[in-house]
């Protein structure tokens, strides 16, 4: 027992590893700038758009108009517009049934919609080049003046916003005007699509 006591070395007494004096791993890491995509800090935006209108019956002009929106939140804005194109009635005036007192006759309407963001994300344009993005959906009530008549108008769209800049906005949008109309002779509910390119500015 007392030889086998001898052999064991006491606790404190047992070498000591000794510590590095450096860092094991040195990383070397690049750290790139990232420029965070996102609209300016106020809420307004104006616009402007130019597009295509169908309208029910009587074929497909061009539509010009100008927003004024309000961001409430990342996800909700609030929009009012006012558009204007010309309507012709020169289809029917080939066959002697002529529906205006002039062959082209003014098309009016102001409204109020709510828009709704669904996809925020980005679109690339190449390898170095991407812009913050989203699909959106509106809805909307306003006014519309045809021939004359005021017609109540209810609104229905969807479109694409791409923010080119942090105060500068791109969209396509695609929406339906649905108004009542009895030009020709039957009171109707009419679906009269527009396609528009608008170009809107934050402030």
């Amino acid at each position: 027992c007392s030889s086998f006591r001898k052999d064991v070395t006491p606790a404190d007494q047992e070498p000591v590893a000794e510590k590095p004096s450096g860092p094991v791993i040195e990383p070397e890491l690049d750290r790139r700038d990232v420029i965070r995509p996102g609209i300016d800090t106020e809420d307004w935006e104006v616009s402007g758009f130019v597009g295509a209108l169908n309208v029910e019956d009587f074929g497909t002009e061009m539509i010009y108009g100008a927003r004024v929106g309000y961001h409430v939140s990342e996800d909700i804005f609030l929009e009012g517009e006012y558009a204007w194109s010309k309507i012709s009635d020169s289809n029917y005036r080939r066959i002697g049934a002529p529906l205006f007192d002039s062959e082209d006759e003014d098309l009016t309407a102001y409204s109020l919609s709510v828009g709704y963001n669904l996809l925020p994300g980005e679109v690339f344009i190449g390898s170095g080049w991407a812009r913050a993005s989203s699909m959106y959906i509106t809805f909307g009530a306003g006014n519309t003046n045809f021939v004359g008549e005021d017609n109540v108008t209810f609104l229905v769209g969807f479109g694409v916003r791409t923010l080119i800049s942090d105060w500068f906005s791109v969209r396509l949008e695609a929406r339906d005007r649905i108004f009542e109309s009895d030009l020709l002779g039957e009171n109707k509910w009419t679906n009269n699509f527009e396609m528009t390119l608008t170009l809107g500015v934050f402030f």
